[in-house]
């Protein structure tokens, strides 16, 4: 029995050390492929941290960690992000508008930042062609860092942390990133003034009536309709002096949201609400509609056109007795 019993128990261990031989190959073999992936991905991942897409709320941040008082606060979509630059007027102005931003966010910023707002300052709420059919926060990230997470709706913890340290691992955030640094070599087709900007245009408007018919079916415009309202009583209960506005737009653009598909947008919702306020509709300004040099596509103004059209604003404010 003891001369079987040797070689078993020599070809148990000849085994044992095979499985760990094996097992040593297999752990250095992933220990080296984790190594090339976390070395692949550093790079990718700071690129996605640079973007200009990921940094879009840069603004308020820096506001968030040095704030002092201000005589005015835009909120609204990318519309308003890219129309006001009250500088060179003397006004301290605090921008609180994002790209593709609900009435809702517009609704929790003005609560959270509204506390620098000076006495009788003044609150512009833009009006664009998404404000009553957008319901949907695209980039929820965006708020992270510039609203406490009770406002954020819906909050995930995972996302939260990924979003502060992995943003590459976000499709959508990687894609933006991507198409920002590449955003000169789009097709002709996709190139925002071919075809003299109606390209772009319509492009805009089938995505904007897309959005209309689902939030027609999901019956979330009242919400938005309701949820303005709401802004303007808080308004005047914190004492702010509320103006709506509508930014200018070039030609191309006008012509797919004329008067009758905003009426269907926006004006037919606006009106039941007689909201006892000033209503400064730029939309097709003469001084802006013919000047496609004042703009950066059809529907964003450019800094020569936000300089502009914010002394303008600053001087209807005037008129109007709010500064």
């Amino acid at each position: 029995m003891r001369f079987i019993s040797e070689p078993f128990s020599n070809l148990c261990e000849i085994s044992t050390k095979l499985k760990g031989f094996v097992m040593g190959r297999l752990f250095i073999k992933l220990t080296i492929i984790i190594t090339v992936v976390s070395l692949l991905f550093i790079p990718v991942n700071n690129f996605v941290k640079q973007s200009h897409d990921y940094n879009i709320n840069h603004a308020m941040l820096a506001f968030k960690k040095h704030p002092y008082p201000v005589d005015i606060i835009n909120l609204g979509t990318s519309h308003s992000m890219y129309a006001y630059y009250f500088k060179p007027t003397g006004l301290s102005h605090l921008d609180l508008a994002l790209p593709a931003q609900t009435i809702q966010y517009d609704y929790k910023l003005l609560r959270e930042y509204g506390e620098y707002l000076k006495p009788d300052g003044v609150v512009i709420i833009s009006i664009s062609q998404i404000t009553f059919a957008n319901s949907e926060t695209n980039y929820v990230g965006n708020y992270y860092k510039v609203l406490d997470r009770t406002e954020i709706e819906p909050f995930d913890l995972i996302d939260y942390y990924s979003y502060l340290y992995l943003p590459a691992l976000d499709s959508g955030r990687f894609n933006s990133a991507l198409a920002g640094k590449f955003k000169n070599f789009k097709w002709n087709s996709h190139q925002s003034w071919k075809n003299n900007g109606k390209n772009y245009s319509e492009r805009k408007y089938e995505k904007v009536e897309a959005q209309y018919r689902e939030a027609i079916e999901n019956k979330t415009i009242e919400q938005n309709v309701e949820q303005l309202r709401e802004m303007v009583d808080y308004c005047s209960e914190k004492g702010y002096r509320v103006v709506l506005t509508m930014e200018p737009v070039q030609q191309s653009y006008q012509e797919y949201f004329n008067e009758e598909v905003m009426n269907k947008l926006v004006f037919q919702y606006l009106k039941p609400l007689e909201l006892d306020i000033p209503f400064l509709n730029y939309m097709s300004d003469h001084r802006f509609v013919n000047n496609r040099e004042y703009f950066i596509d059809p529907d964003h103004l450019n800094s020569e056109g936000r300089k502009k059209y914010s002394w303008i604003v600053y001087k209807d404010l005037k008129k109007l007795g709010y500064l």
